[in-house]
Formats: C-alpha cells, sequence, structure tokens
C-alpha cells in the first residue's frame, strides 16, 4: 500500500492537484499553519484516545507498546501522513487493541468511536473563543488559524467514520456485529485500504460530499456562524 500511496504523490507533484492546504503555503500560509497545527494535534490526541479507551476496557496492549502517549511521533502513519498531502485527511498509525480483552458486549465500537469523539472534542474546545469572541482580541492571523483548527478537526472526525477499514468506521460496525458476522467483516478488511484509495481517486467528489460538506456545517455550529 506505501508503494501506491508513493505512485499517488508523485501524480500529484506532477500534476500539482495537492490538497487545499498545501496548495496555499505560499498564498494563504494561515490556512497552511491552521492545518498543520489541527493536524498534529487532531491525529496525536485521537490515537492517544484509542489505546486510552482501551485501556479503560481491559486491554493494555496499546499503553505497553507506548501508544498511550501524547507524543506525536509515536502515532503517525506514513501511509495515513500521505493521504493529508493528497486529499486533505488522513488517520495516524492504527492503535493496537486485542478484542478479546475488551470488557462489554460493544467495547470495540467504544475503542473506535474515542477517536473521532476526540477530534469533535477539539473542535469544540478551539471553537470556544471563536463563537463567543475571544479569538477577536489577539489578532486576525489567531482567529483564522483557530477556525482552520476547529475545521480540520471536523473533517478528521468525520473522515474516520467511514466504514471502511482501516478507518475508524470499520472498527464500529465490526463491534456492533454478532460474532460470526464479525468473522466475514475481518475477512473484508484486507480490501479496505484498496477500496479507500479506489475511491479517493475516482469517488473524490462523492467523498468530499459526505466528508467536508458536515465537517464546515458541524464546524459553523460550534463556531456559531464565526467560521
Amino acid at each position: 500500500m506505501l508503494t501506491v500511496a508513493l505512485v499517488l504523490l508523485a501524480v500529484a507533484l506532477i500534476t500539482g492537484n495537492f490538497a487545499a492546504p498545501v496548495r496555499s503555503l505560499s498564498t494563504d500560509p494561515n490556512q497552511f499553519v491552521g492545518f498543520v497545527v489541527a493536524i498534529v494535534l487532531g491525529i496525536t490526541v485521537h490515537e492517544f484516545m484509542h489505546a486510552y479507551a482501551a485501556h479503560r476496557l481491559g486491554d493494555d496492549t496499546a499503553r505497553l507498546m507506548g501508544r498511550m502517549s501524547l507524543d506525536p511521533r509515536v502515532h503517525f502513519d506514513v501511509f495515513g501522513t500521505l493521504l493529508l498531502v493528497l486529499a486533505g485527511f488522513g488517520y495516524g498509525k492504527p492503535v493496537p487493541v486485542n478484542y478479546a480483552r475488551l470488557r462489554g458486549a460493544f467495547g470495540a465500537s467504544v475503542v473506535a468511536l474515542a477517536g473521532p469523539v476526540a477530534n469533535f472534542a477539539i473542535a469544540a474546545v478551539a471553537a470556544i473563543p471563536l463563537r463567543y469572541g475571544g479569538a477577536d482580541l489577539l489578532g486576525g492571523n489567531y482567529r483564522e488559524i483557530l477556525g482552520w483548527v476547529v475545521l480540520w478537526n471536523c473533517v478528521l472526525g468525520i473522515f474516520n467514520l467511514i466504514p471502511i477499514p482501516p478507518l475508524d468506521g470499520s472498527n464500529v460496525v465490526y463491534g456492533l456485529l454478532p460474532p460470526k458476522q464479525q468473522w466475514q467483516w475481518r475477512s473484508f478488511q484486507q480490501y479496505g485500504p484498496i477500496l479507500l484509495l479506489l475511491l479517493l481517486w475516482f469517488g473524490f467528489q462523492f467523498l468530499s460530499s459526505i466528508v467536508f460538506a458536515p465537517a464546515v456545517a458541524i464546524a459553523r455550529f460550534l463556531t456559531g456562524g464565526r467560521l
């Protein structure tokens, strides 16, 4: 999959088909800075919450492997980061979870949901100064960067809820299925990254409509229309 992602990155370099934040590096530095802050913060807390939720539900696999950490370096995935460059959304290195150790019938779903919920929580906290006017006191640059942090964390949260492996939505579905269907769903997961790439490459407009449009709506709601 890394080879496929590198090919897509090479095509993007040749055609200039980069995600908007990367294209804006020279024309809108605030957007680029907001994108970087949002992604580093969003992916780090997202993956930490997966590990923390698994730990609370009885599985210490991630903690013992050093993944229950707020150090960004332990959470970034090469392929997921390349997707960020290509499409403006992606994911971190998947947190290892032993589902047999989780307590509760829906433990897998709870652990999977912890990441996207963390992104929406970051967006909500970052939106407070925007919603109540506090961001204006620190200047337009700060306000704009904070707005991008809100928006991109909403994008990360929604994108990761798509039920295609290796995204969190796949494990949310897995945790809700009966045991027999869980096994069938797991056999589908090996094809997930390929399906995700095909959707990204050939169905980008559809993907944008189910990710970016809801993300903008949620961000505007959180900021009280001040985005």
